[in-house]
């Protein structure tokens, strides 16, 4: 019978991170990169902000989104949500240690595309 301090250490045959490993890095980043080109183009196809000073000075503005650009907006959140997808199933398929982890950043950067495009849907 073997106590607790005589088991033997299990042996690490990991020797860095795989390539799947690492293509969970650069899957982030370029999902949070399209997210970010992303808001680029909502900020110029949103409608603009109808302020006190614009009323007084009369300036014209646009009151309603920018269709060329929304369809932009759409295809953008959705390659942000499919690689977000695609990232998040692979780690899934690839969590089988207790050192492995699942990535927090890419549950957010899915949650907040599948957000931005139901509202973009309910607005437009």
């Amino acid at each position: 019978m073997t106590t607790e301090q005589e088991k033997p250490e299990k042996y690490e045959r990991r020797q860095g991170p795989d390539l799947l490993c690492r293509a969970f890095n650069w899957l982030a980043v370029f999902g949070w990169l399209l997210f970010i080109a992303g808001m680029v183009v909502a900020h110029y196809a949103s409608p603009d902000l109808d302020t006190g000073l614009v009323r007084y000075w009369g300036i014209e503005i646009r009151s309603d989104w920018h269709p060329q650009l929304t369809v932009y907006l759409q295809y953008l959140l959705w390659a942000v949500a499919l690689v977000s997808a695609l990232s998040l199933s692979l780690n899934r398929l690839r969590l089988r240690r207790r050192g492995d982890h699942l990535h927090f950043n890419i549950v957010m950067l899915l949650l907040s595309s599948i957000g931005l495009l139901l509202y973009l849907y309910w607005q437009v």
